[in-house]
């Protein structure tokens, strides 16, 4: 790792940029737990198995996981999400929710 010195413009622009790039990632993550605590809620499931709902929703309409964990936390707030959406939610829900796929189910495979 280099280090830069306080008067490198260069240097300075790249660790802002760093910066940036972290505070996003941690807002991203920070939304996707809870939208994984919102899902284990509503689903009655365990947390592990509302993690895997979250990445079978993303997976299957291929966006990332924390664009469904947006959907996710406008939905339990009341705000429309797209149909696609809303329907994968509620497809994949229903097939861990009714004793059909559990985390333990999901490590077997």
């Amino acid at each position: 790792m280099k280090l830069f010195s306080a008067t490198d413009p260069v240097g300075h622009e790249l660790e802002r940029s760093e910066h940036a790039r972290l505070r996003r990632t941690l807002a991203a993550r920070a939304t996707i737990n809870m939208a994984e605590g919102a899902l284990a809620v509503l689903g009655s499931l365990p947390i592990e198995d509302a993690c895997l709902v979250l990445t079978d929703v993303a997976r299957r309409l291929r966006v990332d996981a924390h664009l469904v964990a947006e959907h996710v936390l406008n939905m339990v707030q009341g705000v429309a999400v797209p149909g696609t959406v809303y329907d994968e939610l509620h497809h994949v829900l229903d097939a861990y929710g009714s004793g059909g796929r559990s985390a333990a189910d999901r490590v077997a495979e």
